[in-house]
């Protein structure tokens, strides 16, 4: 049976029923930024969680945000995926299914891997943080929301956890990274290349995460 990237956690958890999702939040930056702080600092029971999920789509709703303010916040994104999944646990007191566990996983290590390569490319970093005073860096793109939709089977994530830069779900994710990319300036190919890399790369944050979950969440590839 196939999974929604991100629905599960609001449609299946209880405590997300008819929530605030505005939180006074500005944008999908700092949703992502304070689950990372919140997690971090207060765990996958903390009520602070709730809101913030519900404000988002998927996590790389952050990439239609300030690109220059999500890469350059500095906390790290691979722990995002194993902790909301605990929080997922915590709120349902079921286990996470392989599609849901490679889903939440598969986003923020995209997202690390997105944070790294931009730290190892001072101009890019600089183009970025630039480009966030523009009205640019505060437009949706369509290729961000369709992930709302966009469903993952457990085939399909057992195969992006061996090869992720050949799977449905790197396609997807470099979609969204290039729509994005190219909305703020950059060239087609410019903004493919630059996907590309970050998805291939997706990999090592990917299996720090995996390893994580083996032990915490039983996740398994069978």
């Amino acid at each position: 049976m196939a999974t929604r990237l991100w629905n599960f956690l609001t449609t299946d958890s209880r405590n997300l029923v008819a929530l605030n999702t505005a939180n006074g939040m500005t944008d999908a930056a700092d949703a992502v930024l304070n689950l990372a702080a919140v997690l971090a600092e207060e765990g996958p029971r903390s009520p602070r969680l709730a809101p913030l999920v519900n404000q988002l789509d998927s996590l790389l709703d952050a990439l239609n945000s300030p690109l220059g303010k999500l890469v350059g916040a500095g906390r790290p994104f691979v722990s995002l995926g194993t902790g909301l999944l605990k929080f997922y646990r915590e709120t349902t007191q079921k286990e996470p299914t392989l599609a849901q566990s490679v889903a939440l996983i598969s986003q923020a290590a995209y997202l690390e891997s997105f944070r790294e390569f931009v730290k190892r490319h001072p101009k890019i970093e600089q183009w970025l943080t630039a480009k966030d005073a523009t009205p640019q860096a505060k437009t949706i793109t369509l290729q961000a929301k369709a992930l709302g939709v966009f469903e993952l089977s457990d085939p399909e994530a057992r195969f992006a956890m061996l090869h992720f830069h050949q799977s449905a779900l790197a396609k997807a994710f470099n979609d969204v990274l290039s729509a994005r990319l190219v909305q703020l300036g950059a060239t087609t190919e410019q903004a493919n290349r630059m996907a590309e890399v970050v998805a291939k790369n997706t990999h090592r944050p990917m299996a720090t995460a995996i390893a994580d979950a083996e032990s915490s969440l039983n996740l398994r590839v069978e």
